[in-house]
């Protein structure tokens, strides 16, 4: 009976290992389609739109200066500036970049290359590619971190492929011309460098000489891989810590070859970021007023937990759900990451626990910690967090590799002859299977939130959704014209999901107060008698101007938008 068992495991495993490998091939499809489909009709956030106006070589300044002057433009002269249609050159686009020092300008460069193609959804393609990179990268990590462990590093690999792919979270990444996919790539890659580095040869034994410069080839690439992370994000400093502190605590605190090698790298890293820092510190004003609204923010701690138990649930299901204590999701997900998390420390080798941790935990304290102590936002912001969300689904990788693992340990015990008790068996198949519930629940919570991202203009986009809901009402009247006072990244935004014979009329709401009627008066009766006009996100004293002027009928007003009321009014000439 038992060499018919023994004889049918291994049938049993390669059937497992097929449906599997189906299975994951099924996520990735789903994730590809959830990354790529519709990209372009997504609405642009306000951060997105910046980048663009800094890629293009302008500044916000510039754009206010050219195109708030009352005069009626066409949606098509905003667009210029979200693409390289106005023609700046290379050095005008790194002084643009240079000018929001909180964003370090590589990633902006490779977009720009892409906008020469005057379209701006090539930028969009560039963040979906390198996230879409990640996929392969992240298998490449699990075989360098799990390898020679008691699970296979190839089933964890295919793993976190198949829960990166359909994570909510990177998908919606994926969807912004931004850098997180970028920054996302390189902490796998440096990752996985770091990696092969340690168990490489160190170089000690002077006869092998080819090891010691594949070793040293190695390291190099680890710099240059590091160096481009802190040129990609700032936060990239976080992954660099850990690493640093993984390499000292796993030889010990001790000064071997390794850790000379890694400080080198590390002293590369800073020497080559010297550009940057001193970028940032010739414009610490700049920075200081970029970043208020993440550093000065205040709230309460129940909230900030509130925030941090949607934002790990998120992560792996995101329905849409507002920040709440009653989403069950939320609880769910930290307990499947805890349960992870404790597979990890008790079944795996230190050199294995010790990284995920280190990468999980460094990011997380260095946004948590200045948040409770001086105030701020930072650890409020998921993609902030980039770094601990790649240590947490490693994690969750790894239980998902064993819980779908045969039983090989158990079949031997058996064979020998041993003495485990029938209840001891059960109770370790029922926690299996309860294992192969929660994982499958998790990645099925991860496919239904990709698919229902796909039908979504605005998911994700905050208080820049209200954009597709504007674009809707002002789209249904042929050649429309919109008056705003708004900031520009209303306006940039806008002009992506409105029709292109749409016309702008702007007016600069730092001078709208003081403004003289004359300008508003010569704007409105440009009209013709009976036209209708919208006014977008205007202010209070724009929107009392209208409502006072004689020529202008307010015909119908939205009130599902709170963040920027949009009016539909009509011009008659007295």
């Amino acid at each position: 009976m038992l060499n018919t068992v023994a004889a049918r495991r291994p049938s049993i495993a390669r059937a497992i290992a097929r449906v599997m490998a189906g299975l994951v091939v099924g996520l990735v499809i789903v994730g590809i389609y959830g990354r790529f489909a519709d990209i372009g009709q997504k609405v642009y956030s306000f951060d997105e739109v910046r980048g663009l106006l800094r890629a293009s070589g302008s500044t916000s300044q510039e754009f206010v200066e050219t195109a708030y002057t009352g005069v009626p433009i066409a949606s098509g002269y905003v667009q210029q500036y979200q693409t390289n249609q106005i023609g700046r050159d290379l050095g005008q686009a790194l002084g643009a970049l240079a000018g929001n020092p909180e964003h370090p300008p590589l990633y902006y460069l490779l977009m720009r290359f892409s906008l020469l193609s005057h379209w701006a959804v090539a930028s969009r393609w560039v963040a979906a590619g390198f996230g879409l990179l990640l996929l392969p990268v992240v298998y490449w990590l699990c075989i360098e971190l799990f390898a020679d462990t008691a699970c296979s590093a190839v089933a964890v690999g295919w793993s976190a492929i198949a829960l990166i792919a359909v994570s909510p979270f990177h998908v919606l990444l994926a969807h912004e011309a931004r850098q997180y996919t970028l920054w996302a790539l390189l902490i796998a890659v440096s990752s996985a460098l770091l990696l092969r580095s340690l168990r490489q040869n160190s170089g000690r034994q002077p006869s092998d000489q080819t090891s010691d410069q594949s070793s040293w080839k190695t390291w190099l690439a680890y710099g240059v891989t590091g160096l481009l992370g802190m040129y990609t994000h700032l936060f990239f400093v976080w992954v660099l810590m850990a690493h640093g502190l993984y390499v000292v605590i796993i030889e010990r605190f001790r000064l071997t070859q390794k850790l000379l090698r890694y400080l080198l790298m590390s002293a590369g890293i800073i020497v080559g970021f010297v550009p940057w820092m001193w970028v940032i510190a010739s414009r610490t004003d700049k920075l200081d007023q970029t970043t208020r609204w993440a550093s000065n923010f205040e709230t309460s701690l129940l909230v900030r937990v509130q925030t941090w138990l949607h934002n790990l649930g998120i992560g792996f299901v995101d329905f849409d759900w507002p920040v709440r204590w009653n989403n069950p999701f939320s609880y769910l997900v930290l307990v499947a990451i805890a349960a992870s998390a404790w597979q990890l420390y008790r079944h795996t080798p230190k050199r294995v626990w010790l990284f995920v941790m280190l990468l999980m935990s460094v990011s997380a304290v260095g946004q948590v910690l200045p948040d409770l102590l001086n105030g701020g936002r930072r650890s409020l912001v998921a993609r902030y967090s980039l770094t601990a969300y790649l240590g947490l689904e490693l994690a969750v990788a790894y239980v998902i590799a064993r819980a779908f693992a045969p039983a090989v340990s158990a079949s031997k015990a058996e064979l020998a002859g041993s003495k485990i008790s029938d209840s001891r068996l059960g109770t370790r198949t029922g926690i299996k299977r309860l294992q192969q519930i929660a994982v499958t629940s998790l990645l099925l919570g991860g496919v239904v939130s990709s698919l229902l991202i796909t039908q979504s203009l605005g998911w994700g986009k905050g208080t820049s959704g209200v954009i597709a809901r504007t674009a809707n009402l002002i789209n249904q009247v042929q050649q429309p014209l919109i008056l705003t006072d708004a900031d520009h990244p209303y306006v940039l935004s806008l002009s992506h999901k409105i029709s292109p014979d749409a016309r702008f009329v702007l007016f600069d709401r730092d001078r709208t107060a003081t403004v003289p009627e004359s300008e508003l008066i010569d704007a409105i009766s440009q009209l013709a008698d009976g036209q209708r006009f919208f006014v977008f996100a205007a202010s209070k004293p724009l929107v009392a101007f209208l409502e006072t002027d004689p020529t202008v009928t307010v015909v119908e007003q939205s009130r599902t938008m709170r963040q920027a009321q949009l009016y539909e009014a009509e011009h008659q000439q007295l």
